[in-house]
């Protein structure tokens, strides 16, 4: 992906790539706490490098969103989004 010449950049720092679960624990059935991995920068959108903690309670839909706002989707919500996260930037 680092030789991959998109236009000046190379295709890592143009993708957004989630990894992650809908599950914390599959036997629990665990919804919560997802531990969840973005990799890329967006177009320099994306500061990666970090480990961002939500708040509790936080929907993943505002994650899902916040890529969407980033891909030049505008929409009001997501699924169960109650926002985006600030923190992504």
């Amino acid at each position: 992906m680092k030789n991959i010449d998109e236009g000046g950049r190379n295709l890592l720092d143009n993708s957004m790539v989630l990894y992650g679960s809908g599950l914390k624990d599959g036997n629990g059935h665990i919804r919560k706490d997802l531990p969840i991995l973005l990799a890329g920068r967006g177009g320099g959108s994306l500061k990666p490098g970090r480990h961002i903690a939500c708040g509790k309670g936080t929907p993943i839909a505002n994650l899902h969103l916040s890529l969407l706002h980033r891909m030049g989707i505008e929409s009001d919500r997501f699924n169960t989004s109650t926002g985006t996260l600030a923190d992504l930037v």
